[in-house]
């Protein structure tokens, strides 16, 4: 523990020394180009140069308690899941163009998402981001891909990016990222498994070098600027080594006890006459029993054992300190670490939620730019697979569209969900448009096809729905005007 914690504090000064001292100048002749490395102070250096391993300790203790603590699993799997939901959708949004046109676009990039597996490269990404500090996807043609556009990505996590044998100092290389001068990362060096030489008892991983523009790529920390990939949870991992050892020693205990012999008591009471008269012959030797069965005994006899210490609800508090302590590094209420609700009431887990919502919201806006890179490269081919004259010609580069997400939390009660959409929808604070959005379906063609079904026309069934739901928040709010005043005046209201 004491080691982890020397680590923790090393990296925090470290990193800061660097980022003070390779603040960039506001000369770049000072700076000059990348050979005049040596320009840079000593003591950046020296720290650059020796942080490596305190990185790939805390990277390593990481996706150690990730692949055997199931807790610390289910934190990270928050993160991903939550932040991202199946995959993030899209509002086509061209003026240019009619809305039919805007449908088959969102039609397109829906289908291409769900036949290459985009949502879920997505949700590995915003994991890989939270367990190891970096998330990298490598674009890739697909085999046998059920979609026109075949393009998909790999993701990889921080620790397959290795510094080459051969980079210099004045390379700017430290843990496989390439920074240029004012330390932006310019390339990743990933490992190439496929290029393995063994000589003799070790192994030389050859590299590969993609550029960021290549690539798409996502880190939350940051120390002044500096990319620096840590996990998100490492503030938690001073907390680890104690309860490790705590929960080591509860699991050596009981181990200890099962296997320690148990004896036979003999109540003074009925054996003490029998211990005077036959004093040269007093009861000893040994009393055997099977494993899991109960002996039967002679009157005043007992078996004895090794006393408990501790009980089920210490080490139930301990495993939820576990999971809490590790949760609260990322704002993630307790219930969620431990996947258990049943202490909580509604009010208590909307509060406590509330911080958690934030920092999904928050995580969607950071990564949003690396949804619109993807979305730009799949564009770029589909535009000249699948997509019409009519929209190649108004939108070659790029097409307008934002992005929707699903809702993080529901109301368990339908009643209550259905009532607070008729209020947003009556208020304006939603729309039709995104509620349908949300759930990845079209709202003019779903609106199309149920007034087809109804064999009225859409435009009678929107006003339909307009007025129904106006009506609807008319009678909520008369409703909860009536609670209010029946709380206010019980007396009143049972004469009216």
């Amino acid at each position: 523990m004491l080691l982890m914690n020397k680590i923790i504090r090393y990296i925090g000064k470290t990193a800061t020394k660097i980022a003070n001292a390779c603040t960039p100048l506001p000369s770049s002749s000072v700076w000059g180009g990348r050979d005049n490395f040596d320009r840079l102070p000593p003591e950046a250096v020296r720290a650059a140069m020796s942080l490596p391993f305190a990185k790939e300790r805390l990277v390593e203790f990481s996706i150690n308690e990730y692949n055997c603590n199931p807790y610390y699993a289910l934190v990270i799997n928050n993160l991903g899941d939550h932040t991202i939901g199946p995959s993030p959708g899209i509002i086509a949004t061209s003026s240019r163009v009619d809305d039919r046109d805007n449908d088959l676009v969102e039609d397109h990039y829906h289908a291409w998402t769900a036949a290459n597996g985009i949502g879920q490269v997505f949700r590995n990404m915003r994991k890989e981001a939270a367990k190891t500090g970096l998330a990298i996807a490598i674009p890739y043609i697909k085999q046998n891909s059920l979609h026109p556009n075949p393009l998909t990505f790999k993701v990889y996590g921080f620790e397959c990016l290795e510094t080459p044998r051969s980079a210099r100092p004045e390379d700017r290389i430290i843990n496989g990222i390439e920074y240029d001068r004012d330390w932006e990362v310019v390339a990743f060096h990933i490992k190439d498994t496929d290029d393995t030489l063994n000589v003799g008892r070790f192994i030389n991983d050859s590299t590969k070098e993609y550029r960021v523009e290549e690539v798409l790529w996502w880190s939350r920390n940051r120390v002044k600027g500096m990319v620096w990939p840590m996990p998100e949870c490492y503030s938690a991992f001073t907390l680890y080594p104690f309860i490790q050892r705590y929960l080591q020693a509860v699991i050596e205990g009981e181990e200890f006890k099962a296997s320690f012999p148990m004896a036979v008591e003999l109540d003074p009471k009925v054996y003490s006459q029998y211990a005077r008269d036959m004093s040269d012959v007093s009861p000893k030797g040994t009393f055997e029993y099977d494993t899991k069965t109960v002996p039967t005994l002679a009157p005043g006899m007992t078996l004895s054992g090794m006393p408990h210490s501790v009980g089920a609800k210490d080490q139930e508090r301990t495993m939820q300190m576990f999971a809490a302590t590790c949760a609260l590094s990322v704002s993630m209420p307790k219930n969620l670490a431990l996947g258990d609700s049943s202490n909580s009431n509604m009010a208590s887990t909307q509060v406590d939620i509330q911080p958690w919502a934030n920092k999904v919201k928050i995580d969607r806006f950071d990564m949003e730019p690396v949804f619109r890179q993807a979305f730009k490269w799949w564009w770029e081919l589909s535009v000249r697979i699948e997509m019409p004259f009519t929209i190649r010609k108004k939108h070659l580069l790029m097409y307008p569209h934002y992005y929707v997400y699903p809702d993080l939390f529901e109301h368990p009660d339908p009643n209550k969900r259905a009532s607070a959409r008729a209020l947003d929808l009556a208020s304006g604070a939603e729309t039709l448009n995104r509620l349908y959005a949300n759930r990845g379906l079209n709202f003019r063609r779903e609106m199309e096809r149920e007034a087809k079904a109804l064999g009225i026309p859409v435009q009678d069934l929107i006003e339909i729905i307009i007025s129904s739901r106006s009506a609807d928040a008319l009678s909520v709010i008369n409703e909860e005007a009536a609670n209010q005043g029946e709380e206010s005046s019980p007396q009143k209201a049972r004469v009216g």
